[in-house]
Formats: structure tokens, C-alpha cells, sequence
């Protein structure tokens, strides 16, 4: 039988976690974790040993430690299932849910999340039904289907809004700017990242800060501001390796090698782009994965090689496939259409 002493420690060790997390201080936030796992019996059942595996997966998914990130998803699953709790097998499956989608796996995404959302619609968990709905947004997003995900943004965010949730009220803003960046709504992407982003800081939320500051050096590129897009993306490259966040850091590199190509340092360009690709190696992202070879064909094409830029494209097509990304598809199509030869 576990010791009420043993979980009390346990709790401890999480807060500290947390507070570990805030500060940017990811290796000593996982050491914790870790302390508060070997709190608890191999065959404990407590409550909260499901919760706690969980925030160590996400602390491990938002490093691009992809694998780790799943095999403490799953052992949470297993834990929440024997203990038969509905809202903690909603949010293990939810979670798993983000590990098929950055596999690129739309069945099993689909799948985890209308199972999640069951369960979590059985406990009685609006909180976890909004973040599922949000989720089941970028999935959407990613399609090309953005009057969908748009639809359940809106959703999502008005339900925290009046409950007053500002945590998950910063994830779905980041999300609805990453949408209106993809169809070109520059601007109305800025207002919905700054908004997000001041949440974060207020809050003291280091990994959206770091999201949404990423998001609008974008923003601020696709405006023609690359000087302040150069800006953003330094901060954000900075924060990213702070935390050791490889899959953050080569989100950051990619953008400042677009960056680069703009400006005309083809060659800086492409060796910036040979380090994004070097970070994100193991993290099993196929939507950055695609992106960066997207933008290996911008460089090519750039230098003035069309064979190098049509093989790059393909292959991005051939990532953009595995995720249903169809409106990705669809720009690089007409991009290869363009290349002469």
C-alpha cells in the first residue's frame, strides 16, 4: 500500500516542477519529475501518478523528445485505465492524440481524440473538451479545412474566455494566429499572437511565450518586416535553447534561414537550414519536416537550381501527403509547375 507520506512528497516535487518549467529550467524540471515518479510503488494505483506521468510526457513532447514523450503518455493510460478513471484516460488519450498527429498519423489522431472526447464528456471535464476540441482544430487547420477549424477555435476559445481560463485561452489564440498565417491574414494573425503572447508572459508561461514569439516572426516576414522578423526569431532561438528545446530551435532556424534567402545570403541561408534540420532529427515532426524542405526548394530555386528545388518539393509533397496537409500541397504543385524545365 502506498504511503500517504510518499505522495505528499510526490506533490511537493511537482510543484517544484512547475515552478522548474516556469523558469525555463527544463533539465532540472525533468529531474523532479523524475524524483516524483520514484515517490510512488511499481504497483501504485494513486490518483495522481497518472497526472504526474502525464506532465513529464508533455515536458519531454515540448523538447522534441518524441518517444519518450509517448512512453509516458501510454504507461499514464495504462495507470488511469487499472485506476478506472474517465478524466484521467481523457487526458492520456488526448495526449497520445498530439503524438499521432506530429507523427503524421490521421487515423489514430482521429481516433484518440473522439475517444478522449467521450471520456471526457462522461467526467463531466469542459475544461479537457475544450482542449480536445482545439486539438481536433489544428487537425483541421493542417487538412486546409480552415472554416472547420476555425469554427472550433471559436468554440474553444469562448468557452475559456467565460470561464475565465487563461491558460488554454493562450493555446487556442497562438492556433487561430498560425490559421490566419497559413491563408495570408497577416495582420489579424498578428493581433490574435500578441494577444496570446501577452497571456503567456503575464502568466509566466515559458514554452507559449516561446511558441507565440516564433509564430510572429513569422507573422512579421510574411508583412515584409524582416528586420523585426529577425528580432523575433533571435528571441525565440534563444528561449528554445535555454530550455534545450531542440524542435523549438530548429522551428526558429528554419524561419531565420527564410529569412536569409529574402535578403539575398543565399549561402548563410543554406547552412542555417542544414542546422534546423540537424536539431530537429529525432523529434518525428512530419509537418516541420515538410516545412523545411519547402524551404529547401525556395533556397535552390533561389541559387538557381531547379532540379535540386523540384526534388526538394517532391518530397515535401510526399510529407505533406502523409498528413493530409492539402493546401501545402496544393502552393508547392503550382510552385512546380513554375520551375523551368
Amino acid at each position: 500500500m502506498q504511503k500517504s507520506d510518499d505522495i505528499e512528497r510526490a506533490r511537493v516535487l511537482v510543484d517544484m516542477a512547475r515552478v522548474a518549467e516556469q523558469h525555463q529550467e527544463t533539465a532540472k524540471a525533468q529531474s523532479l519529475y523524475d524524483d516524483a515518479l520514484a515517490q510512488f510503488a511499481e504497483c501504485s494505483l494513486d490518483p495522481f501518478l497518472p497526472d504526474v506521468l502525464r506532465w513529464k510526457g508533455t515536458l519531454l513532447r515540448e523538447k522534441g523528445e518524441t518517444e519518450s514523450a509517448f512512453r509516458c503518455y501510454t504507461k499514464s493510460l495504462e495507470k488511469a485505465t487499472l485506476i478506472g478513471s474517465d478524466a484521467a484516460m481523457a487526458h492520456a488519450l488526448n495526449c497520445l492524440g498530439t503524438i499521432a498527429q506530429r507523427r503524421g498519423d490521421q487515423k489514430e489522431t482521429e481516433r484518440l481524440y473522439a475517444q478522449a472526447a467521450e471520456l471526457a464528456e462522461r467526467a463531466r471535464d469542459s475544461r479537457l473538451l475544450g482542449m480536445i476540441e482545439q486539438n481536433r482544430g489544428v487537425l483541421a487547420s493542417m487538412r486546409g479545412d480552415f472554416g472547420q477549424a476555425a469554427a472550433f477555435y471559436s468554440n474553444s476559445l469562448g468557452a475559456f474566455e467565460v470561464a475565465g481560463d487563461a491558460e488554454p485561452m493562450s493555446w487556442v489564440l497562438n492556433n487561430l494566429g498560425i490559421l490566419h498565417t497559413k491563408i495570408g491574414n497577416f495582420n489579424e494573425a498578428r493581433g490574435h499572437l500578441e494577444r496570446g503572447r501577452a497571456i503567456a508572459v503575464n502568466r509566466g508561461d515559458a514554452v507559449v511565450e516561446n511558441v507565440t514569439t516564433l509564430n510572429l516572426a513569422e507573422v512579421w516576414m510574411g508583412l515584409g518586416r524582416l528586420d523585426t522578423a529577425d528580432k523575433f526569431c533571435a528571441i525565440a532561438l534563444e528561449q528554445a535553447q535555454r530550455r534545450g528545446d531542440h524542435l523549438s530551435a530548429a522551428g526558429a532556424l528554419k524561419i531565420r534561414a527564410a529569412i536569409e534567402r529574402k535578403r539575398g545570403a543565399l549561402d548563410k541561408s543554406i547552412a542555417t537550414l542544414r542546422i534546423a534540420i540537424f536539431e530537429a532529427e529525432g523529434a518525428e515532426d512530419r509537418l516541420l519536416h515538410a516545412e523545411m524542405l519547402r524551404e529547401l526548394g525556395e533556397i535552390s530555386r533561389a541559387v538557381g537550381n531547379p532540379g535540386a528545388a523540384r526534388s526538394a518539393w517532391r518530397e515535401a509533397v510526399d510529407s505533406y501527403q502523409a498528413i493530409g496537409a492539402s493546401h501545402e500541397i496544393a502552393e508547392i504543385e503550382t510552385q512546380l509547375d513554375q520551375l523551368p524545365g
